[in-house]
């Protein structure tokens, strides 16, 4: 696995690469960073190139308070391709990591092979649905609108971080167990770095926007192949939610599985990754 430092658009992006064959990007999601895919990426080693950043505002990447909407983010994962000299990736985000790897699918797809969706709902379409405070939504996105206001949730956070980030796996994993004492202490190390909060909220800040971009983005249904992936217990209908925007889903729903998918299960998801890429060669 080599590590590199890459500045773009004025953000030092730290990124990891392994791997030899067609270039793939795995963008994590909320509380994560790179190392979220470390299973995932070892198993699929010898199939794609893997280009695995830590997205603005994580892990080791810079933290500028702004610069999180699904467009800035977008333009940020095109110049880490254009560094590396990659014309042409498949991109697969998970959690908040989608909302760019659909951004790149829908407005660059001469830049984008095809399309993985994890576990995510589709702001633009669905959001106001699964962050609703009704009788009808058992289990609400609280945190959506909590973690959207400016400031307050890293105050909150800030000294709590390891009984926070306890607390989400718990209710996030299937089998919270799956997700070791070690990935949470590196979530936690790196949100308690110089503006890691702010950071990991950015994208909640601007879900709105981003939301916007989505649904502009998408007048024209995507002309690459999606790939939409749940767990079980997770975010549920992924393929349903990528029907509204793609004539050509595969969709897949993993067993015994929460949110935290590429953690809880690499190695099904490595299976199902390469089942459809193969598939669609």
């Amino acid at each position: 696995m080599i590590s590199t430092k890459i500045p773009i658009n004025g953000v030092l992006y730290h990124v990891r690469i392994t791997g030899s064959g067609p270039a793939l990007v795995l963008l994590h999601g909320w509380m994560g960073t790179s190392r979220v895919w470390d299973s995932l990426a070892n198993d699929l080693a010898n199939d794609f190139q893997l280009v695995i950043p830590d997205m603005r505002g994580y892990g080791e990447s810079d933290k500028p308070y702004g610069g999180y909407d699904g467009l800035t983010l977008t333009a940020d994962i095109l110049g880490l391709l254009d560094a590396l000299g990659v014309s042409k990736a498949g991109v697969i985000g998970h959690d908040m990591g989608a909302i760019p790897a659909l951004l790149l699918a829908a407005n660059h797809p001469d830049r984008c092979n095809f399309l993985g969706y994890i576990d995510e709902p589709l702001p633009g379409y669905n959001l106001d649905v699964f962050t609703a405070f009704t009788r009808e939504n058992p289990f609400p996105y609280w945190w959506f609108g909590f973690n959207s206001q400016p400031h307050l949730p890293a105050l909150m956070w800030q000294g709590k971080e390891a009984e926070l980030v306890d607390y989400f796996v718990s209710a996030m994993a299937a089998d919270p167990g799956s997700i070791s004492a070690e990935a949470r202490a590196e979530t936690v190390r790196t949100l308690r770095k110089p503006g890691g909060l702010h950071g990991s909220f950015g994208w909640y800040r601007e879900a709105l926007l981003s939301g916007e971009q989505i649904k502009t983005a998408t007048q024209a249904k995507l002309s690459v192949p999606v790939l939409a992936v749940n767990g079980q217990y997770g975010h549920p209908n992924v393929g349903e939610q990528m029907r509204l925007i793609s004539d050509d889903v595969t969709d897949h729903t993993i067993p015994n599985c929460g949110h935290l998918v590429p953690e809880e299960k690499p190695k099904e998801l490595a299976e199902i990754i390469r089942a459809f890429v193969g598939a669609k060669k």
